[in-house]
């Protein structure tokens, strides 16, 4: 049987999972007030394989979330199972993949906060990045908010997750290269706010 997306155990899980980092890292969240209500594009940098549930639980559990990550999570036994019903969903790098895109494109639509990461990997140069969300949020014409994640994570680091300011990018531009590289320097922007 095929898994899917539960909203009601993702609003049960995030807490728990908020907790456990808080418990672990004594991680603090920076900037809940700019969460936009309904749909946007949630641009997190990536280096570290707690990234994607640190972006999640900084949001809250209030809000449906949805993140885009690679088809080889879902390869993996129960980890597949269980981040689809967390809200993740598969895509396939290697090329344009049209299922992801689309629902990427309706999550946004629908009023949720799509989490992908402009990096596109964790194992990323901090200039590097890719340019779907830049594409997801141009074609939505949703805002994009930045995230910035701490980085060098370990027990008790105090890890903080700085929430941006959500903006939309500029119309006119045409290269969606161009705004990937303003969104990771927006990102990387909030570094200096810790």
């Amino acid at each position: 049987m095929k898994s899917k997306y539960h909203r009601w155990f993702q609003r049960i899980a995030i807490p728990f999972v908020a907790l456990a980092y808080h418990i672990y890292y004594g991680f603090t969240v920076k900037g809940r007030e700019n969460i936009p209500a309904g749909g946007c594009v949630v641009c997190p940098n990536h280096c570290q394989l707690s990234d994607p549930p640190l972006a999640a639980s900084a949001l809250g559990g209030k809000v449906p979330l949805r993140l885009m990550a690679k088809k080889e999570l879902f390869q993996k036994g129960l980890l597949g199972p269980l981040i689809t019903w967390l809200g993740a969903f598969p895509i396939d790098r290697g090329g344009a993949d049209i299922t992801a895109i689309k629902t990427a494109l309706n999550t946004v639509k629908q009023g949720q906060k799509l989490i992908i990461f402009p990096q596109g990997t964790r194992d990323a140069a901090e200039g590097e990045t890719k340019k779907g969300a830049a594409m997801l949020a141009v074609k939505t014409r949703a805002p994009i908010l930045p995230m910035y994640i701490s980085e060098g994570k370990g027990r008790r680091c105090h890890a903080t997750v700085v929430i941006g300011k959500p903006f939309l990018p500029d119309s006119k531009e045409k290269d969606y290269a161009v705004i990937a590289d303003d969104i990771l320097r927006r990102i990387y922007a909030l570094k200096d706010t810790i």
